[in-house]
């Protein structure tokens, strides 16, 4: 029984095996990209089908293997987020996909076995941990730019709604046009309409200044300073699960070397008690 179970459990820790699931997980981000393309799809429907089936068993036979490697305990592999997050990737990939009205979703829904990519190297699964656990304190930087949006966004309708309806007409699409504003994309020339006026205005003759001071505060308020609270937060939670993951590998090897230093001890006391019962006999 315990070759059974370790056996599993040296396949799952070997780095080749591990390397190996990287490399499906890049051959099934492969062949969903080939499926974009409809002549090839066409063309080499079989091959692609028959590697796909492939790749999702092979998936399914590691997650196996990782389940039957906790031996009598297999319900700790799903303790671990990033095993329940593979675990439904694969379990979508395993609906079939006959019914035709929900084939377009199933095609979808394959895209996210690209994801298990964020699984196998340490680096990524720092960064999404960091996002997520940003995700608390994001919620009052995106209260406070909503406070902004919905303040610039009343004042623009009532001052450049008459001028401008397509911009500022009422509230949702004054909201859409500060949000083009804060991504910095031609907001140059959605102010210049109520700098210059409109563009029968030859001669290019400054009207008012007060459209200047509307967008660039907006711009100085949300994209400089608010947008850097956002990397802000996020840098401090990168930094915390930084810190996290330093102290687990601390306490693993402070574990294994108390686990050497054990068994170093045993085979020294078995080494004793061999050298007194040579000496009883004698």
């Amino acid at each position: 029984m315990n070759g059974f179970i370790e056996i599993p459990r040296k396949i799952v820790d070997s780095r080749l095996f591990n390397y190996f699931i990287f490399l499906l997980i890049l051959l099934s981000a492969v062949i969903i990209g080939l499926e974009t393309y409809p002549n090839l799809a066409n063309q080499y429907h079989d091959i692609l089908s028959l590697i796909d089936r492939i790749i999702i068993a092979l998936f399914t036979i590691e997650i196996a293997l990782k389940i039957i490697s906790n031996g009598k305990r297999p319900w700790i592999y799903f303790s671990d987020p990033w095993n329940v997050f593979d675990f439904i990737i694969v379990a979508i990939c395993l609906i079939p996909s006959n019914d035709t009205h929900y084939f377009a979703v199933f095609r979808i829904l394959r895209i996210l076995r690209i994801l298990r990519m964020i699984s196998v190297f340490p680096k990524l699964k720092l960064i999404v941990s960091a996002l997520l656990k940003s995700i608390p304190s994001m919620g009052y930087v995106i209260m406070l730019i909503g406070i902004l949006f919905y303040v610039y966004a009343i004042v623009g309708v009532f001052v450049f709604g008459g001028k401008d309806p397509m911009h500022f007409g009422d509230l949702h699409h004054a909201f859409v046009t500060l949000f083009k504003v804060l991504t910095l994309e031609g907001w140059t020339d959605i102010m210049n309409v109520h700098i210059f006026g409109d563009a029968d205005n030859e001669k290019m003759q400054i009207i008012s200044l007060w459209p200047f001071f509307y967008f660039a505060s907006f711009i100085l308020i949300g994209a400089m300073i608010i947008m850097n609270l956002f990397i802000g937060v996020i840098m401090n939670s990168m930094e915390e699960s930084q810190k996290e993951l330093t102290q687990e590998l601390n306490e693993a090897k402070y574990k294994d070397k108390n686990a050497d230093e054990l068994f170093k001890h045993i085979i020294t006391r078995l080494d004793d008690l061999k050298d007194e019962i040579k000496s009883l006999r004698k």
